[in-house]
């Protein structure tokens, strides 16, 4: 699971995680791998996402709609580390597959 660590900034600051390499969910209608990414923005509080849980978070391979892993993913960080905004976009990068996205964000 992801996880948290202290904020050692006083200031507000905004922190952005850009794509990573791509994960893989499989698709719910089609039962297809579909090859993702993911950006995250978010203005902290108290605590950071550590960026290794974060890294080892998206290794596993998902099986939800894209909505829903969308949500899941926001009300994790959220939970997590209560940050002031968050924005979680995740991205469909299939070659054959029309490009979209799904964001959530406060």
């Amino acid at each position: 699971p992801m996880e948290a660590i202290n904020n050692p900034c006083e200031s507000l600051c905004k922190i952005k995680f850009d794509k990573i390499k791509p994960f893989y969910n499989i698709c719910k209608v089609t039962g297809q791998k579909e090859e993702c990414n993911i950006e995250i923005e978010y203005q902290p509080t108290g605590q950071l996402l550590e960026i290794g849980s974060y890294r080892e978070y998206f290794k596993q391979e998902f099986n939800e709609y894209i909505e829903t892993l969308t949500e899941n993913v926001f009300n994790h960080i959220n939970n997590l580390i209560h940050p002031n905004r968050l924005k979680v976009t995740v991205f469909l990068t299939e070659e054959t597959l029309t490009p979209w996205s799904v964001t959530f964000e406060k």
